[in-house]
């Protein structure tokens, strides 16, 4: 069991990471580039995780900018079940 900076306990069960693919690395990217992402990732056996979220523009609080998120991963994620 480790603890962190704010005092609270975090249990991490070796079981829960085993089948996890490493994470290489990180991407932030607009649409068009996250695609071209997603398809390298997939020519080269990589795994992606892909989320997106909204960033409001710092200088116009009445817009924002839609910005992806990549995870690349060293394989594939395999799923068991219906998940």
């Amino acid at each position: 069991m480790s603890t962190t900076d704010e005092g609270l306990e975090l249990v991490l069960s070796e079981e829960e990471f085993e089948d996890e693919p490493r994470l290489i690395a990180t991407h932030y990217a607009g649409p068009e580039e996250a695609l071209e992402m997603v398809k390298a990732a997939q020519l080269l056996g990589l795994g992606v995780r892909l989320a997106n979220r909204i960033r409001p523009d710092e200088d116009d609080a009445e817009s924002a900018t839609e910005e992806w998120i990549l995870d690349i991963l060293e394989t594939p994620p395999v799923v068991e079940g219906d998940e």
